[in-house]
């Protein structure tokens, strides 16, 4: 196989954002085995992130195959835009990953016992195979961003179920980001396909009507209703907050974190975006994909303080971040105008 093959089908995969997905397991797993009370097994730890990996891979894989005759416009950095990889290629490639998956996760099953990991594992899996592929295909429809908030909230279901069964804080802590994400993925996909489509005029507002009455790329929601729906879900999950705090689930520390460096950067998000909604579709864009890197910072790093010095853990914060940035300038799914800030 060719060294520009095998280079673009781990670009294929996404990588920047198997990577952020470490943070949140890190997080459940310490959370969990404190509200458990018990010392970590590494062995289905260990078995866990190899399959839950490979899951992930599946999913931002089958969003790579799937929107190969559209990414000329919104990826154009596909590795099958760009040749690097040909249709045929990276179809059998996909078939090898979802075998290996399905081998691990029954390895997983036996070596655990834990059917209902086993179960959200699963789940998971048909989640991010249904959101791309067809038939289902469902983020080309108006249900597209709750199966897209519901795949990312797994990640750290799954995590907790590794060590003991769910408590309230998890509970909670799924909701407010299940909240949160169905805003990003209007902000980070929907507006910003529909501004790109709109500048390429691929799809144009009725004459005598302004573009904030046409129907958003893959929503199938007006311009505004969708703007709207983004500002109101962002901010409103933030306000899930200090419920949680107030009913003793989140502490003090978790709560805190999430208001300020997340929630600083929801606000300049909705602040760009109606300051002038289209133009700002990309810096949107890239202010709610800081959000989502600050949350799960916030829940992986005030998890780690309680086991590790605070430096330590701001040390490993920064640690994936740093990495984050180089996968992400490496592979740079969203073209040169979506390099990290």
């Amino acid at each position: 196989m060719k060294r520009d093959t095998i280079k673009g089908l781990f670009r294929a995969n996404l990588p920047q954002f198997i990577w952020m997905s470490f943070p949140v397991y890190i997080g459940s797993f310490i959370y969990a085995l404190e509200a458990e009370d018990k010392d970590p097994e590494w062995v289905p730890i260990t078995l866990f992130l190899i399959t839950v990996t490979i899951l992930v891979a599946i999913a931002e894989f089958a969003n790579t195959y799937a929107d190969r005759d559209e990414d000329w416009l919104y990826v154009p950095s596909n590795p099958i835009v760009t040749g690097e990889v040909s249709a045929d290629t990276a179809g059998k490639a996909f078939l090898i990953q979802n075998i290996a998956g399905g081998i691990f996760l029954i390895a997983l099953m036996a070596v655990t016992r834990n059917y209902w990991l086993t179960l959200a594992l699963a789940a998971g899996w048909a989640v991010g195979y249904a959101y791309s592929m067809p038939p289902f295909r469902f983020k080309e429809r108006v249900v597209g961003p709750f199966f897209f908030a519901l795949g990312i909230t797994l990640k750290p279901i799954v995590g907790w179920l590794v060590i003991g069964p769910l408590n309230d804080f998890m509970i909670a802590f799924a909701i407010f980001l299940f909240v949160w994400l169905i805003a990003f993925q209007i902000s980070g996909d929907k507006l910003r396909k529909t501004s790109l489509a709109l500048n390429h005029g691929i799809i144009q507002p009725e004459e005598g009507s302004s573009a904030y009455e046409i129907g958003t790329v893959g929503l199938k929601l007006k311009l505004k209703t969708a703007i709207f729906l983004e500002s109101a879900i962002g901010l409103g999950a933030f306000v899930l907050v200090p419920v949680f705090w107030y009913l003793e689930i989140f502490d003090m520390k978790l709560s805190i974190a999430l208001l300020t460096l997340p929630l600083l950067f929801m606000v300049l998000t909705v602040v760009a975006r109606i300051r002038d909604p289209l133009r700002n579709a990309d810096k949107c864009s890239q202010l709610a994909g800081v959000v989502y890197s600050f949350i799960i910072l916030s829940y992986c790093g005030v998890a780690l303080a309680s086991v590790l010095h605070w430096a330590i853990t701001a040390l490993i914060c920064v640690v994936f971040l740093a990495v984050f940035r180089l996968l992400f300038r490496f592979t740079h799914p969203f073209g040169e105008a979506y390099r990290v800030l």
